[in-house]
């Protein structure tokens, strides 16, 4: 299935069903106080989750939400995808909670002088089922509980130890949706073909099947130090080709076969400098 989280005429966020154009609420929505909670407790009991089919909304009736509000982690792998050889050594580093926007929302860049670029890399995510402790490569799948797609917005600039990191955690530097879409929907990850557009102009375009450390490699990487939880994000790293910095005004849109696509504006903060 694919579970979006949306709001429709002030009413509270809720889960549910995204078919074609159309939204179906869940017969028994998840409980809790917050969308997060909410969608732990629907990871929890997804097996059961059945749409209202009498309740249909058209798509363009609501606003959809990212479907991970506020992660307790958002784990990024520095995994490549076509890259020369030789591979690189895999790294990752976190995101904040904070950095999560969703479909429509903006993107705000940090005030920092013009020495500084920000770019956005288009990636896979793996909203996770958890708790994930120690999973063998062999067996990721058993951890995660569906897709979406990610915008990694990445710092560029003095190569100050550490700087570009640090600015990449800024608040809004990772939208995340349109929807979670369950594994049973894509047996097949690797054959999912991730492409992005900036001002409607194409920029990356490449296979998961192409990464230089395949997802199992990668979740197995990240849980061998840290546990991962029902509702935490693995961002599978992106492609160095056709990355370009961004502008106050850009649009950005990034698409995943089989998932959907998750479109982003862009706006310069104004401020002090960081």
């Amino acid at each position: 299935m694919k579970f979006v989280l949306f709001e429709r005429s002030g009413q509270p966020a809720a889960y549910g069903v995204l078919r074609d154009e159309t939204v179906f609420p869940l017969e028994n929505p998840p409980i809790g106080d917050t969308p997060q909670e909410q969608l732990q407790q629907l990871i929890a009991t997804s097996e059961s989750a059945r749409p209202r089919l009498d309740a249909a909304i058209p798509l363009a009736q609501v606003r959809l939400l990212p479907p991970v509000h506020r992660p307790g982690k958002i784990v990024v792998t520095t995994a490549t995808y076509g890259a020369a050889e030789p591979v690189p050594s895999l790294l990752a580093t976190l995101k904040s909670a904070e950095s999560v926007v969703g479909p429509g929302e903006t993107v705000r860049l940090p005030s920092v002088d013009g020495k500084w670029q920000f770019v956005p890399q288009a990636a896979l995510g793996l909203v996770m089922r958890g708790p994930a402790k120690n999973i063998p490569a062999a067996e990721w799948q058993r951890a995660v509980f569906g897709y979406t797609c990610v915008i990694d917005v990445m710092a560029r600039g003095d190569q100050q130890f550490g700087r570009d990191y640090w600015l990449s955690k800024a608040d809004t530097l990772g939208p995340i949706g349109p929807c979670i879409v369950t594994l049973d929907e894509i047996p097949d990850p690797t054959q999912l073909r991730v492409h992005s557009r900036q001002n409607g102009t194409p920029a990356q375009d490449f296979l998961i099947a192409d990464a230089s450390h395949p997802i199992g490699e990668q979740l197995e990487f990240v849980t061998t130090v840290m546990t991962l939880h029902a509702g935490d994000v693995l961002v599978c790293g992106s492609s160095p080709q056709g990355q370009r910095p961004l502008s106050d005004g850009d649009g950005v849109e990034v698409e995943i076969d089989g998932i959907g696509r998750l479109a982003v504006n862009v706006a310069a903060t104004v401020g002090s400098g960081v």
